[in-house]
C-alpha cells in the first residue's frame, strides 16, 4: 500500500471514530475537490514531482533548471499539505525519496 493511501485510511478511521463520539468537525461548505483518477492530491503531487525531475534529465541545461524549479515548488506544496495534516514522518520520507530521485538513485 502506498504511503499516501495509508495516510488517507488513517484520516478516515479518525474521522469515523470522532463521528461516533459526536466530536467530528462539520464538513466544510466550500467546493470539494474531485480527482478523476481517484488518487489523493498528495499522491498526484508526488507523481508530478517525479515526472518533472525525470523530464528535466532530457532537457537542455537552461530548461532543466526551470523544470527543477517547478518540481521544487510542487514539493513545497506537498510538504506543506502533509505537515498541516500532521504527517511529519511521511513528509520526511517523501523528501528523502525526492532527494534520491534528484540524485538518480530512485528510478
Amino acid at each position: 500500500m502506498h504511503a499516501f493511501d495509508i495516510l488517507a485510511e488513517a484520516k478516515m478511521r479518525q474521522w469515523e471514530k470522532e463521528k461516533k463520539e459526536g466530536v467530528a468537525k462539520p464538513a466544510r461548505s466550500g467546493p470539494s475537490l474531485s480527482l478523476e483518477s481517484g488518487d489523493s492530491l498528495e499522491k498526484q503531487l508526488f507523481a508530478d514531482i517525479r515526472r518533472l525531475i525525470r523530464r528535466s534529465r532530457l532537457e537542455t541545461p537552461q530548461a532543466s533548471r526551470a523544470t527543477l524549479k517547478e518540481a521544487e515548488r510542487v514539493q513545497v506544496q506537498l510538504s506543506a499539505r502533509l505537515e498541516k495534516a500532521g504527517a511529519y514522518h511521511l513528509s520526511r520520507h517523501v523528501a528523502d525519496r525526492i532527494r534520491a530521485l534528484r540524485e538518480g538513485a530512485d528510478e
